[in-house]
């Protein structure tokens, strides 16, 4: 069961609503929203990222996929996917781990840029089914009904056996949904419209035989159930609201039919396993914002959280290594734009739109905090003392690691901290063009480190 936890954007920006004192910053907006999307390109990105458990501890050796590359998380969670080729408007990250159901996450880049990505991986509760005789199962948040032989094999065909179902809830209003949640909010509705989603409520459910290997459901024998509105939507909550399930190939919802409000849960049928999830649709727009911190350096990896101002439908993402948050948010709506570090700290609320198309905000001022805000200016040579023309250093800090692109000699990059004492902080670097990897070690607290590294090893 999950506690119903509300995060600090959330209780600030209550608090603000309340009192009026959300500032509205200057945007530029143009015409009407154009009726069709443009079609996405594919580009070169990189895209590195935490993966963490319910416990918000790092998750080791996870599988992580996207852009046709893999890698495996280390001991701080951390993954870097890097010159992968992906589609702009929905790169989807995949992560998989023995006892935890597979994630993703579906990000909008851009050319050349380096995103951040955080992910929590759900632990597995299993229950056995038999499935000639089909069962019920209860949790605190609703329940699965499964009717007699209703769970056949990959290739459709009767199955006899056992059913291993692997169940949980995901409540929309935990603090940290946005991580727990597949893709990014995103569907395509029944007319084939991309829409942004306003979640009620979530299920995700996976059927596997004794020996691990996947079941299917029976199309003409739908699984049925019945999942809890958190106590906060049920005044918003429609009678009749879309179903979606999670489409992992292009991490997007697709909707899928509906679900009928009954007291206080959804109940519905599910003809697969996966993700299913209780949505109403909003129209979007294209948002680019530039934040910057009090001397105007770009800051990168800050959480921005963009809430509809009346009923606060939620838009989740990063900035990217240029300070850059690039995403799609509810249009035709005043909205509440927050600004987060990794420690939870509010750094910027403030009033945006209503945008009707494609916008743009320039600047988005937050004020670090003095003790425990790190600049890293770097430079790196090869071996003949040349500048290193393009590479990457990794930056590892109190159990973290942040990576910055190297160009023509010179990398740098912000950390916000949540701690102000002084911790040996360690840089490996590598050289795209030779391929060659160093490191070396240094030592600071706040401030700003200008460490030199020569690429030679």
């Amino acid at each position: 069961m999950h506690l119903l936890r509300l995060s600090p954007v959330l209780l600030v920006c209550l608090l603000l609503l309340a009192t009026g004192a959300c500032k509205k910053e200057k945007s530029w907006e143009g015409t009407p929203p154009e009726t069709e999307e443009p079609p996405a390109q594919t580009v070169t990105t990189s895209i590195q990222g935490r993966v963490l458990n319910e416990q918000r501890q790092p998750v080791q050796a996870a599988r992580v996929s996207g852009g046709g590359t893999t890698a495996v998380t280390d001991v701080n969670g951390y993954f870097l996917l890097q010159n992968i080729r992906s589609l702009d408007d929905a790169t989807v990250v995949s992560v998989e781990k023995a006892g935890y159901f597979k994630s993703s996450r579906t990000l909008m880049v851009r050319e050349e840029q380096l995103h951040y990505i955080q992910l929590e991986l759900l632990l597995q509760n299993e229950t056995p089914v038999n499935n000639s005789t089909g069962d019920i199962i209860p949790f605190p948040e609703g329940t699965l009904t499964f009717p007699a032989n209703s769970v056949v094999t990959a290739g459709s065909q009767p199955y006899g056996g056992q059913v291993t179902v692997r169940s949980i809830y995901v409540n929309p209003e935990n603090s940290t949904f946005s991580d727990q949640m597949p893709g990014d909010l995103r569907g395509i509705n029944d007319q084939g419209k991309q829409v942004l989603l306003r979640p009620f409520s979530m299920i995700v459910f996976q059927l596997e035989d004794d020996g691990g290997t996947a079941l299917l459901v029976d199309p003409t024998k739908p699984v049925s159930f019945r999942i809890m509105i958190p106590g906060s939507l049920l005044s918003s909550a429609p009678n009749e609201i879309p179903l979606w399930h999670f489409d992992t190939g292009t991490g997007l919802w697709q909707q899928e039919g509906t679900a009928t409000r009954e007291g206080n849960d959804y109940a519905a049928t599910a003809n697969k396993p996966g993700y299913w999830l209780c949505a109403t649709t909003l129209p979007q727009i294209v948002l680019t914002a530039l934040v910057k911190d009090q001397e105007g350096n770009p800051v990168p990896n800050l959480r921005i959280t963009i809430l509809t101002k009346q009923d606060l439908v939620p838009a989740f993402a990063f900035t990217a290594g240029d300070g850059i948050y690039y995403g799609k948010v509810p249009s035709g709506k005043p909205l509440i734009l927050t600004v987060t570090d990794n420690c939870d700290n509010v750094l910027r609320q403030q009033e945006i739109g209503p945008l009707n198309t494609s916008s743009a905000i320039d600047n988005i001022s937050v004020t670090l905090p003095a003790s425990t805000s790190l600049i890293v200016k770097g430079t790196a040579k090869d071996c003949d003392n040349f500048n290193v023309v393009t590479g990457r250093v990794i930056i590892n800090i109190d159990g973290q690691n942040y990576a910055a692109s190297i160009a023509l000699g010179k990398f740098n990059t912000t950390i916000v901290r949540c701690d102000n004492a002084a911790v040996n902080i360690t840089l490996t670097a590598t050289d795209d063009r030779t391929g060659k990897t160093s490191a070396m070690t240094t030592n600071a607290s706040s401030g700003t480190i200008t460490p030199n590294i020569v690429v030679c090893d």
